[in-house]
């Protein structure tokens, strides 16, 4: 069980650091773009640079789901078994990451 939680929480903690790129870097960088097609100055080049930044964005999100509720699932059952605190602070950062990722890789909260 021990291994389970170590293993959940370096996931959760990998989804937890993606999770603040995506809400960060590549989510404002997508509206950026978008807010640059809406405006009428843009060319083809922007806005193919916007779908390749749209799709980094979802794909990232979806990413995050999966990895986000893999984490909280292992760190979950080694919560249960063992209460330990190492895999109740993995359950806290993937929950985070998960909802960060239902909010970018899914049309949720739109």
């Amino acid at each position: 069980m021990k291994i389970l939680s170590i293993s959940g929480f370096v996931l959760s903690i990998l989804s937890f650091i993606t999770g603040i790129y995506l809400q960060f870097v590549l989510a404002p960088a997508a509206e950026l773009l978008e807010d640059s097609l809406n405006t009428g100055f843009s060319d083809e080049m922007t806005s193919m640079i916007f779908y390749a930044a749209y799709e980094a964005k979802v794909n990232t999100g979806m990413n995050l789901v999966i990895a986000g509720g893999l984490a909280s699932v292992l760190c979950t059952v080694s919560a249960i078994k063992t209460k330990s605190k190492l895999a109740m602070a993995g359950i806290l950062l993937s929950l985070v990451a998960l909802v960060i990722g239902l909010m970018h890789g899914t049309h949720m909260f739109s």
